[in-house]
């Protein structure tokens, strides 16, 4: 069930950047469309990533997401999403009123929130476990959120481009876990539904057009799986938490 509520905040939230993006140009009816589905996809998204933190009240305090607005993380989440709510609004009201450049802040707005949301989740991930150094969580949330942006591919139109990044981006998103945990997905053989997922998304841009959006929403279905998986196996070890990376305001 996490692994599908992850699957479906990497759809619904990715699309938020890439549709708009490649609608900057794109035809009325596309941008119609785009913009009728844009602002219910955006809350699909957030309450399927609120049911997600439900699931783990301890990692969520552990990591400063709960309670949610007293943390910075919380904070910088609620203003890049109320600003993406803000750009839905303004395509669903405007449609195709709506210049080239609106469709590119829409864009931009998108790929700050998922910025902002693919740290949080690497937070989530390491809740009361082993962060291990900055660098790498930082690292790590940067995979996030290229893969979060291939699984969006599969709401968008257009060519699966980039699939090809978020399939090499799993890889090294395990490389950039801490070795206990590294260790851990090895031997536990969950890096077979990565390894699944990153294959598939590698494939996607190659196949016939009519293959592309079914396997990448399931390298997306897989790569939501996968990244439940690890949170999962993260909260088993027994290691001792390190301190926050960000502080929580008061």
């Amino acid at each position: 069930m996490d692994g599908l509520l992850l699957a479906l905040v990497l759809f619904a939230w990715g699309s938020q950047a890439v549709a708009p993006w490649r609608l900057r140009r794109g035809g009325e009816e596309e941008r119609r469309r785009w913009a009728l589905y844009a602002l219910p996809l955006l809350m699909t998204g957030a309450l399927a990533a609120v049911a997600y933190l439900h699931g783990r009240p301890d990692a969520a305090i552990a990591s400063g997401l709960s309670p949610f607005f007293t943390s910075l993380p919380g904070r910088l989440l609620t203003l890049m999403f109320a600003a993406l709510v803000l750009a839905d609004l303004i395509l669903s009201l405007g449609k195709n009123q709506v210049e080239n450049m609106g469709w590119l802040l829409a864009a931009l707005f998108g790929l700050l929130f998922l910025a902002a949301s693919a740290l949080a989740g690497e937070l989530l991930r390491v809740g009361e476990g082993e962060r291990g150094t900055i660098p790498l969580l930082f690292a790590a949330a940067g995979c996030r959120l290229l893969i979060t942006l291939g699984a969006g591919e599969g709401l968008a139109q257009g060519r699966p481009l980039l699939a090809l990044a978020a399939g090499l981006a799993l890889p090294v998103y395990a490389l950039c876990l801490p070795r206990p945990l590294r260790e851990a997905v090895a031997s536990s053989g969950q890096w077979l539904t990565g390894a699944a997922a990153a294959l598939l998304f590698l494939a996607a841009r190659w196949l016939p057009a009519s293959l592309r959006r079914p396997t990448v929403i399931a390298a997306g279905l897989l790569a939501g799986l996968f990244l439940a998986q690890v949170a999962d196996l993260s909260q088993t070890l027994p290691i001792a938490p390190a301190p926050p990376v960000l502080p929580r305001l008061r």
